[in-house]
């Protein structure tokens, strides 16, 4: 009965999930930041604790930005970009990534991610260990 109200529950041997089962963790990661709660949607594949492994599918609207305070974690992370533009601080770099492009860097260099464009940027990432 329990497991029927549990609903963030994951089940660690599911190899494959739909959009509806990825997990959005937007609103623990902004929490504090209604803006970036309506501007970014960051949804997680399965669970990344069990498998060591955060997969991400990431989503900047335009003007989109994690914030002015820079991001830092005890992990590595890489991602690529699939469409749109997004723009990556790591530490005192800033790059304009365009759909192809990729970047990996060890996460606790502080970092940011901003669309400066006017269109939506989406990104697939993959963050070890997990984040969350």
């Amino acid at each position: 009965m329990s497991e029927f109200f549990e609903p963030e529950t994951i089940n660690n041997h599911q190899p494959f999930f739909t959009p509806s089962e990825m997990r959005d963790l937007t609103s623990l990661l902004y929490q504090n930041n209604d803006l970036a709660q309506k501007m970014i949607t960051i949804k997680q594949v399965g669970d990344a604790k069990a498998h060591g492994l955060q997969l991400l599918h990431e989503r900047y609207e335009a003007g989109a930005d994690t914030g002015e305070s820079m991001i830092e974690h005890e992990a590595n992370e890489g991602g690529i970009v699939i469409s749109g533009e997004i723009e990556v601080t790591v530490g005192e770099e800033v790059r304009v990534l365009k759909a192809g492009d990729a970047y990996l860097f060890d996460s606790r260099e502080p970092h940011r991610f901003r669309n400066i464009s006017d269109r939506p940027a989406e990104v697939i990432s993959a963050c070890t260990p997990p984040y969350l």
